[in-house]
């Protein structure tokens, strides 16, 4: 049996070919996701899910991006999101180690969300308008 995968595409001047040689394999980040947020990791674990949280993110932010969220009214919404999570990504802490290990909860929990935009079709997702009160 063969992993859930996405297949990634990449656009290439208003067409999209698609790169079935790197599929996303979503039972893999789940997994991951599972394992984060099941309880805080330890000192020896919080490293390697780190790790693998970062790729797993760096995989699906080119997925979301590939969409066409504009056509449905979320392309600055999607925008914003995908340059949040990108900072996020350079916010990492080097100490203490229980700080690393809360980071790694919180990088899950944004990989959750962006698995759930990498999977969903533009036109069925609605995303606030206001993002800010």
């Amino acid at each position: 049996m063969s992993p859930t995968q996405i297949t990634r595409r990449m656009k290439t001047h208003d067409t999209e070919a698609t790169v079935p040689e790197l599929p996303i394999d979503i039972d893999e980040i789940q997994t991951t996701i599972r394992t984060t947020l099941d309880r805080l990791p330890d000192a020896t674990t919080a490293e390697p899910l780190l790790l693998s949280l970062r790729g797993h993110i760096q995989l699906l932010l080119p997925e979301i991006e590939a969409k066409d969220w504009e056509r449905h009214g979320q392309g600055m919404l999607m925008r914003f999101l995908t340059e949040s999570v990108r900072e996020k990504l350079t916010e990492e802490p080097v100490r203490p180690v229980v700080a690393r290990c809360l980071y790694a909860q919180q990088l899950a929990r944004v990989c959750r969300s962006l698995l759930h935009f990498a999977q969903a079709d533009p036109e069925t997702v609605r995303l606030p308008q206001q993002v800010f009160p």
